[in-house]
């Protein structure tokens, strides 16, 4: 099997790189071993949200200027700034031809609200948590509901309502709770508690319990503008519900994200497979690539699990992983390790400095900033220091920056993958000449 593009990881970094590349006329590949962490995301797009000490940063990019010309190794400095712009609206539009339209504040972050009610700043969010039109509603002060589903153990309203009258964008609005019993609750066996966000956003992109569950929203939110609900409008027709239910209540029904699996995040990760496929990409689901062979500085070809030593070869190579989470980097003790090709790891090597002794130091924990160091153009180093010019990293696998601290995972991921993907272009245009 030989590709021009080959990407090893399924995530946000993989799928924007395979969007450019197949859209470019290469011939694109996507080899995914499972669930990505799009499934345990937000569902919203951080591009930088926290200053060292945690205070918020309201202009990204102006920040993110200042991190290029301060810490060279980060992945943004590797981006630049054009092309990190470039990205932001690329990554848009792509979604929009998948079916899932992202808004944002112009330059500035907005915020969106978390499960427990925290606020959190952010740069894309889908249209039922971010808009014009809900931005326009909570600047006139409004009534605020916080509404959950009877028996639902993912979203506890006065908790989030609490924690929301903290904050100072909060601190004077009224905030009511309460709770919607779903109509199908008397037409089946299961107990209200085993239903999880994933089942009432199946049952709602059936469309049968829309009118009902309006009408219950609208009483509940007993004359709130907002109402502030765990996710659930549904996974591939979130679209048309969302107006119908805007036109049945009247109200600003606002999508809160809750444990995993994350509604929110699966439209992004659906929106793009899609677009993906539509563009004449292969996404290979359910196989891990365990291997390669580096020759003379090149990926000379790659094999799977699945295939056993049936090689795939491409002219490039995008690794794009993941850290930690998504086993992009493994650790044992005093051991860490990139577990593809074990490529050169920015690290520290005794493992008692590898966290911080507060478990939720502001400053983070040192191993969330290891990973694969690259060179200028993302290509990583072998362990004896070589270059591999073929393979290019992308997200989280990446070292040198801090995604949870910093508040950038989401915008880091899409500027490497596209920034990958333009270096490839480039270069099998320039060798097809």
């Amino acid at each position: 099997m030989n590709y021009d593009c080959l990407i090893i990881g399924g995530g946000l970094a993989a799928l924007t790189c395979g969007i450019k590349c197949a859209g470019s006329g290469l011939r694109t590949g996507i080899i995914s071993g499972g669930m990505s962490a799009l499934h345990f995301s937000s569902g919203s797009i951080d591009l930088y949200g926290y200053e060292d000490d945690r205070t918020i940063v309201y202009q990204p990019f102006e920040k993110i200027e200042k991190i290029i010309s301060q810490n060279p190794l980060h992945p943004y400095a590797r981006c630049g700034m054009a092309i990190i712009q470039e990205a932001m609206r690329f990554f848009k539009n792509e979604a929009s031809c998948g079916g899932l339209e992202l808004y944002h504040n112009e330059e500035s972050n907005h915020f969106h609200v978390s499960t427990l009610g925290t606020i959190k700043p952010t740069y894309f969010s889908q249209r039922s948590v971010f808009n014009e039109d809900i931005k326009e509603a909570f600047r006139q002060r409004p009534k605020i509901a916080l509404l959950s589903f009877a028996g639902f153990r993912d979203f506890f309203p006065k908790l989030a309502a609490a924690n929301l009258q903290k904050s100072s964008l909060f601190r004077h609005l009224e905030i009511i709770t309460g709770e919607v019993i779903l109509p199908m609750y008397s037409k089946t066996a299961r107990n209200p508690h085993e239903f999880r966000s994933i089942d009432i956003a199946r049952i709602f992109d059936s469309e049968r319990y829309i009118t009902n569950i309006a009408e219950q929203i609208k009483k509940a939110s007993q004359g709130a503008v907002f109402a502030g609900m765990p996710a659930f409008i549904g996974i591939t027709n979130y679209n048309k519900i969302y107006r119908r239910l805007r036109e049945l209540t009247g109200i600003f029904v606002y999508e809160i994200p809750t444990l995993p699996p994350s509604i929110l995040g699966m439209r992004i990760d659906d929106a793009l497979k899609r677009r993906f496929a539509e563009l004449g990409g292969e996404f290979i689901a359910g196989d891990r690539i365990v291997g390669g062979e580096i020759i003379d500085g090149s990926l000379d070809h790659v094999h799977t699990e699945n295939h056993g030593t049936t090689r795939l070869r491409a002219r490039s190579y995008v690794l794009a992983t993941g850290s930690f989470f998504s086993g992009g980097l493994t650790s044992g003790f005093n051991i860490l390790r990139e577990s593809v090709f074990n490529l050169k790891l920015f690290c520290q090597q005794e493992r008692n400095t590898w966290y911080s002794p507060r478990f939720l130091s502001t400053g983070g924990h040192p191993f969330l900033a290891f990973g694969v160091e690259t060179d200028d153009n993302l290509h990583p180093f072998t362990q004896d220091g070589k270059t591999v010019e073929n393979l290019f990293c992308a997200g989280a696998v990446l070292g040198h920056y801090r995604p949870i601290v910093e508040g950038c995972g989401g915008g880091v991921a899409v500027s490497t993958g596209y920034a990958a993907a333009k270096k490839i272009i480039d270069a099998c245009r320039t060798s097809s000449q």
